[in-house]
């Protein structure tokens, strides 16, 4: 059972009974009508056939140009239906592929660009043969370089982006860190002709601290892994262990070579238009990241008897000298940077001094600053490679691969973002295909029965909502007030949300809080909220490294921001993202939805091994089920009656090529009847018939201004009697366009006839003149035997006849108006001469 479509009873444990037992066949996915269910293996697959990969390229044409109910469950299939639904209806398409936190998002991600950009090359064949006549060799070579150009650059960013976004956690040991939304680019032939990634929300905080079993990003670990003796002399390189950024776990992952990786991270970066000075300039300052991180610091009093903080020790003292060194700047002045800060009161500025806890706060917000601002210049290069004019593309697929669903033992500000966007993608899920779904099914007086479900927009507004004072709004408002404690803001949460189902205070007093998210109870702790919401990247320190002697630190700093916004408050990182995830969400909603909904079987990693209560545990809070009830009793396809004329009118008389029917409904309904096509009931296979009052013909129901399918078969029938069809229409256009231009020569024709037949007669009247002149005179013969021929030729031409008969007929016609109009300019010649002779003649008798 390939589709959960078929299972016995729509409820939770069949659903899971199927799903557990077709893993452990080995078939991790599974259709949930046209939405996948992908469950990860932990393990590469290999096709029962011939032992390959699932997912090698020869298994692409398997998919290719099949429609989604008669494909596979895969991957393939899913982008086969986005890229198919492009080319046919001409909308942008989204992939958007979400489940937990080691569910096999990025790699199904990979899979599903795999696809697209292996059927745009090779639509290139088809695509060249349609512009062969319009395109010289060279701009057809210019365009598929720029196609082959553009899917290496997005191929390459994979693992560039892996390296300097991803990191292991607990649950996945290739876990992404950061959300992107890779936009394909595609023409109006189907081609890749460029792209871009929008990345949100890059986990900053890993920079400065992981959890006991994690990673800081791969990137750390194969710069010390894989750098050359010269690069370690350079940016004085040491293991692992000597980092304070690093040393909180073991360096290493098991089966992971991270020397190995880092020169397939450096050959993909050279793919992605990243020289190898740009390369050099990034890893050095990747170095700087760690050696701030190394410095420490003392508290001392001055002599105001107020606190400060100075470096601690020779380590610091050379961990300060070698960032500076790297970043270009003077080490003083660094120093300067992380122990005060000037801040103008009243047109004079005025020192404060910071202590140690503030002083190590700086240092981590330049790491933190640094890091972040590398990986953003990285994207920005990237889409820089793969830009495209405007005008170049007709339409896009997005594919969005970002964190899943996390309940950590220790949960801080940055898994409130991630659980936040998630709560927001699951609400769209919901709308799409669960409320509007309905809300459609009645507005257009359809016959349907409600069906309940859970809606998460009390959870988002407890979040995000400014009236109630939700989490981030009231967290911004805190921020703002200095020295605020945890257990304050724990307070006003609990003060402002006692009310509310989806909260639950601390039964303890500390500073933590529970939210009931859709996927669960997740306990947070605001101990880091405060820091992690507010950067203390002053701007005394952007002036700083624009001053760098280092150009990459120059161009990775430079402040692009206004006077007037220099002088307002940075936004806080809630409201920063917030404003992506609302960006990104606009995104999704103008484009046409494909879900891939991945399911992690078991907490360990482990291949092949399955546990039902964590699936059950996910099935339920992914919606399956009440996806399951729409998608039963709802339908698969609904379009307007305008649009379903527009793409299958001319398969009925009675729609083309013109439409008898007074509204577009009628003709719809006459186009179904008709019995060209005559559509049949999927269940009986007997012929449907339509009575007036009635609102379905077979599987299709009508609506007041769309139609619906409810079974993918009848639409592929539809489908099939157009492909049929289309050639004979060709033909039918061809040869009227063949009838029109042999009527416009013909109109030619006669009107060129009139004009010789006109030029005859007055040469012949010219010619009768002079013949009464000039007896015996045989100019009226050669000109009568000129018409002759010329009559001959066009009773021809106006004669039925053969192709070839054509073909020499109209040979005979050209060289007959050819020699015509050389006898006429002759003759018309000759006369003036010899009137010139005459005349010359004349006059020398006369006065020589």
């Amino acid at each position: 059972m390939k589709d959960l479509l078929m299972v016995e009873a729509v409820d939770e444990a069949h659903v899971v009974k199927e799903l557990v037992a077709r893993y452990k066949r080995n078939e991790i996915y599974t259709f949930l009508g046209p939405v996948l269910v992908a469950v990860n293996p932990y393990k590469l697959l290999t096709h029962k056939s011939d032992k390959s990969s699932i997912y090698a390229s020869h298994w692409i044409a398997d998919f290719s140009g099949k429609e989604l109910h008669l494909s596979e469950p895969h991957p393939f299939a899913i982008a086969e239906s986005a890229y198919t639904d492009m080319m046919r209806f001409g909308h942008d398409q989204s992939l958007l592929i979400t489940g937990e936190s080691g569910s096999g998002k990025t790699e199904t991600s990979k899979h599903v660009m795999q696809y697209l950009t292996t059927v745009s090359s090779r639509n290139r064949a088809r695509s060249a043969a349609i512009a062969n006549r319009r395109m010289s060799v060279a701009q057809r070579k210019e365009v598929d370089d720029k196609i082959a150009h553009v899917t290496d650059v997005l191929w390459g960013s994979n693992p560039v982006l892996e390296a300097f976004g991803n990191a292991q956690t607990i649950r996945n040991n290739n876990s992404s860190r950061f959300g992107k939304y890779i936009v394909l680019q595609l023409n109006r032939l189907g081609q890749v002709v460029g792209g871009y990634i929008d990345n949100y929300l890059l986990e900053r905080s890993r920079i400065i601290h992981q959890a006991s079993g994690e990673r800081n990003f791969h990137a750390f670990y194969q710069l010390l892994a894989g750098a050359t003796d010269d690069e370690r002399a350079e940016f004085k390189l040491h293991d692992a262990s000597f980092y304070d950024f690093l040393s909180n776990t073991d360096a290493r992952i098991e089966g992971v070579d991270d020397a190995a990786d880092l020169q397939n991270v450096r050959d993909n970066m050279t793919a992605v238009g990243i020289s190898t000075e740009e390369q050099r300039a990034i890893f050095r300052q990747l170095s700087a990241v760690l050696w701030i991180g190394n410095i420490r610091f003392k508290e001392e009093t001055d002599e105001a008897h107020n606190k400060c903080a100075v470096v601690d020790g020779d380590a610091s003292r050379e961990a300060l000298n070698t960032a500076a060194e790297l970043l270009g700047i003077d080490a003083a002045h660094l120093e300067e940077m992380i122990t005060f800060r000037l801040i103008n009161i009243y047109g004079e500025d005025q020192k404060v001094i910071f202590d140690k806890r503030q002083a190590k706060k700086v240092c981590d917000s330049i790491a933190r600053s640094m890091y972040e601002n590398i990986f953003n210049w990285i994207v920005a290069r990237i889409n820089r490679n793969v830009s495209c004019a405007a005008r170049d593309v007709a339409c896009s697929i997005g594919i969005l691969d970002i964190y899943g669903f996390e309940i950590f033992e220790v949960n801080a500000f940055e898994q409130l973002c991630i659980n936040y966007v998630n709560e927001k993608l699951q609400q769209l899920f919901i709308a799409q295909t669960l409320q509007v779904e309905q809300d459609e099914y009645r507005r257009e007086g359809l016959s349907w029965q409600s069906i309940s479900y859970f809606n998460n927009q009390v959870v988002c507004d407890l979040i995000e909502e400014q009236k109630t004072h939700g989490i981030f709004p009231l967290l911004d408002e805190q921020c703002a007030i200095a020295r605020l404690s945890e257990l304050e803001l724990i307070e006003r949460y609990n003060s402002s949300h006692a009310s509310n189902p989806h909260y639950i205070k601390s039964r303890t007093r500390g500073p933590h809080f529970t939210i009931v998210h859709y996927a669960g109870k997740v306990e947070y702790d605001v101990s880091l909220f405060f820091e992690a919401n507010v950067d203390t990247f002053f701007n005394d320190m952007y002036n700083s490294m624009a001053n760098s002697s280092v150009p990459f630190v120059r161009d990775v700093f430079r402040d692009t921001r206004t006077d007037e916004e220099k002088k307002k408050r940075p936004p806080s990182t809630s409201q920063q993202f917030r404003a992506q995830v609302q960006s990104m969400l606009k995104k999704l909603e103008g484009c046409n939805p494909h879900y891939i909904r991945c399911i992690k079987p078991n907490e360990h990693k482990q291949p092949m091994q399955i546990e039902e209560s964590l699936v059950t545990e996910q099935v339920r809070y992914l919606g399956l089920v009440e996806n399951l009830s729409v998608r039963r009793q709802g339908f698969c396809y609904r379009e307007t009656y305008a649009n379903f004329l527009k793409r299958y009118r001319f398969l009925s008389k009675e729609t083309w090529p013109v439409v008898k029917a007074h509204s577009m409904r009628k003709a719809a309904v006459d186009l179904l009847t008709s019995p060209e096509v005559s559509i049949k009931d999927p269940t009986t296979g007997e012929t449907v018939s339509f009575e007036e009052d009635s609102k379905t013909i077979g599987c299709f129901s009508l609506g007041r201004n769309k139609i619906f399918l409810r079974h993918p078969q009848s639409l592929s029938t539809l489908e099939i009697l157009r492909e049929k069809k289309i050639p004979e229409i060709v033909n039918i256009l061809e040869n009227a366009w063949r009838r029109y231009k042999n009527r416009l020569a013909l109109t030619k024709f006669i009107a060129a006839e009139k004009e010789l037949s006109t030029a005859y007669k007055a040469i012949a009247d010219n010619c009768m003149d002079r013949r009464k002149r000039r007896p015996g005179s045989n100019d009226k013969t050669l000109v009568k035997s000129l018409y002759d021929t010329w009559h001959t030729v066009s009773n021809k031409l106006l004669k039925p006849e053969n192709r070839l008969a054509r073909e020499l007929a109209e040979n005979e016609r050209v060289n007959s108006i050819i020699f015509a109009q050389s006898f006429v300019r002759a003759k018309l010649e000759r006369k003036a001469f010899l009137r010139l002779k005459r005349a010359q003649i004349v006059f020398s008798k006369r006065f020589l």
